[in-house]
Formats: structure tokens, C-alpha cells, sequence
């Protein structure tokens, strides 16, 4: 069993910075978007409870005073974290069954074939690369964050685009929709042997009704299943039943699957003082807020 995640200075989270020493907290969170454990093999639950209780160990040995994760819908490994950690569904995700062309196209809904053909019948050209135009991508996905008044989480800076470019090269594709000689549509696509996920995505303004994204993501599916790959994951939406879970839904009529959220706390007694000290120097703080790590709701 291995865990992937980021270790975080709790000194270094806005609210708090001028008001705790660093190096002295510390909290454990899954990379944007969707991680957990990685399980490999038959694994008992009496082996992944003394795992976790090592972890533990380990976590309040070195003032680790909390842990959050993201579990991944493919793999649905919070399911034998339950004993161990607290595990709270969140949201629909979608994915697409990739075994082959035809099943792609029998899970679509009517609406979205003829918004791919829509997108064909205009000219739209589909074509995939490494990032060699990762400067569109970053331009068309920034002013769709804008349009969408998107929270800061949704922006990153450019150098995570060029790590992704230059450290994740033999598992990336960048997948770009053409009209008349201008890049439209762009997205991100994170895969391996079994599994492709959508990770970032965005569409100009102007062009949002063309069907660029639906042939798009058709075309990347597409791909995945040349590849033998076996599951194309979508994500959900911002909320539940928003307006993008919708457009994604319309890729699988049956690939609805559970989204779930965990987290522990190490350092009890700690994390009562966090909890404290954001409510002092932060009056925006909303203590009712359902946060898991509330110190950073």
C-alpha cells in the first residue's frame, strides 16, 4: 500500500502566516484531484489497519496533525480505508467504458452524437500532442476560468504546466479542437495501462455552442480505447447536478460513480488550537462550514 501525497507547512496557509511559527505543523493532502491509497494485490484489512496505525505512528513523530484525501471514483479505495479513517461520500463522478468504439457510442446520449456530428459537419479538426502548444492551452484554459468566475484553486501558475509538459510526458496528452485554423477547445489527459482521466479543459467563449468539446472528449476517448485502455474517467462537476456533471453525463448514461472524501486527525489537541487561532485572525472564517480539516474550511 502506498500513498502519494503533499506535506504542507500549516504555517504557510494564508490565515495563518504571521501567526504561527514554521516548521512546526504540518498536514498531509492528496495532489489536485484524485488520489488516496494505491492497493496492489490481496490485502487484508487486519494488514491495512497495522498500516495505518504505523502511519500513524510515524505522523505524530514528526507533527503531522492531519491527513485529507481525495479518493480516486475509478478505483473506489476508500473502501477498506473505512475502519480507519473518516470516509464521507461528496458527489457523482463520470466515467466512460472505452472497451471499444461501439460501446462508446451505445453509452452516449442522442444529444451529444449529434453535437459531435454538429462539430464534424462545422470542420472542427481534432489532434493530440505532447504539449509543444502548451501556451494555447494555458491562454484558452485561463480566460474559461475567468468566464466561469472560478475560485483561485482553478488557476495554477505556468510552471505547473511545464512540469506537467516536461515530467509527465510518457503519461499526458494534450488534445486540441481546430476551427478555421483557431484552437477552440483544449484539454489535459492523464493516463497509464488501465485508466485515462480528464484532468483540465477549457473552450472559448465564443465558440462554446460549436461541439468542440463533445467531439473532443469523443476523440480522446476514442484513443483511449486504441490503446487498450479500459476506463476514461470525467469527474463531476463544481456541484452536484451542475451544469458540467450534465455534460458529462451525456458521455455515459450509465457511468455515474460515488466520489469520496477522507480524512484523520493525528494531533487532536493541536488541531483544536488551529481551529481556535483561524477563528480569532479570520473573520471570515465560518466555523459551521462542513470541512473536514476545519482549521482550513
Amino acid at each position: 500500500m502506498a500513498y502519494v501525497v503533499m506535506e504542507n507547512d500549516i504555517a504557510d496557509f494564508k490565515p495563518f502566516r504571521n501567526h504561527m511559527k514554521t516548521q512546526e505543523h504540518y498536514d498531509w493532502t492528496t495532489p489536485y484531484g484524485y488520489g488516496g491509497p494505491l492497493l496492489e494485490g490481496e490485502i487484508s484489512l487486519d494488514w491495512i489497519h497495522n498500516a495505518e496505525q504505523e502511519k500513524e505512528t510515524y505522523a505524530k513523530e514528526h507533527n503531522i496533525v492531519s491527513e485529507f484525501f481525495r479518493f480516486h471514483p475509478l478505483l473506489q479505495n476508500q473502501k477498506k480505508l473505512e475502519s480507519d479513517i473518516k470516509v464521507l461520500y461528496m458527489k457523482k463522478t463520470v466515467y466512460i467504458d472505452t472497451q471499444s468504439e461501439d460501446v462508446i457510442y451505445a453509452n452516449m446520449t442522442p444529444n451529444n452524437r449529434n453535437m459531435v456530428r454538429k462539430a464534424e459537419k462545422n470542420g472542427v479538426q481534432i489532434f493530440f500532442d505532447k504539449g509543444e502548444r502548451i501556451d494555447e492551452f494555458v491562454e484558452i484554459y485561463n480566460e474559461t476560468m475567468q468566464n466561469h468566475n472560478a475560485d483561485e484553486y482553478y488557476f495554477f501558475e505556468k510552471k505547473y504546466f511545464e512540469f506537467i509538459k516536461t515530467q509527465m510526458k510518457e503519461n499526458v496528452l494534450f488534445g486540441y479542437a481546430e476551427y478555421e485554423g483557431k484552437i477552440v477547445s483544449a484539454s489535459i489527459f492523464f493516463f497509464n495501462e488501465e485508466y485515462m482521466h480528464y484532468h483540465l479543459s477549457g473552450t472559448l467563449f465564443k465558440y462554446r455552442n460549436l461541439g468542440a468539446a463533445n467531439l473532443l472528449l469523443t476523440k480522446a476517448a476514442l484513443w483511449a480505447s486504441e490503446h487498450q485502455i479500459k476506463e476514461f474517467h470525467l469527474g463531476g462537476g463544481v456541484e452536484n447536478e451542475d451544469s458540467l456533471l450534465r455534460f458529462k453525463k451525456h458521455f455515459n448514461r450509465n457511468g455515474l460513480i460515488d466520489f469520496c472524501i477522507g480524512s484523520k486527525v493525528f494531533l487532536p489537541e493541536v488541531f483544536e488550537e488551529l481551529v481556535k487561532l483561524r477563528t480569532k485572525v479570520d473573520s471570515t472564517f465560518d466555523l459551521n462550514k462542513p470541512f473536514m480539516i476545519k482549521y482550513r474550511g
